[in-house]
């Protein structure tokens, strides 16, 4: 029963290093150059908003923490 059972891959392969990687757009066509060096510029200037959106909630938090420990 638990044997024939199909599982679900939700996560991407990251062995598969050709011109349709992990890193390519998704607008790209594959006969088009691919920058990797933008791409990685894109990654972490999404990694540095995501970091800063976390910030604020964090900081959110803690004031909301302080003032309703005050009141």
């Amino acid at each position: 029963m638990f044997a024939s059972r199909n599982h679900r891959h939700d996560f991407a392969d990251t062995r598969a290093l050709g011109p349709e990687s992990v890193l390519t757009l998704v607008g790209t066509s594959r006969f088009e150059p691919i920058d990797e060096r933008e791409q990685l510029a894109q990654a972490d200037a999404a990694d540095s908003h995501l970091l800063r959106l976390v910030m604020c909630v964090a900081t959110a938090t803690l004031v909301l923490a302080l003032v309703s420990s005050l009141a």
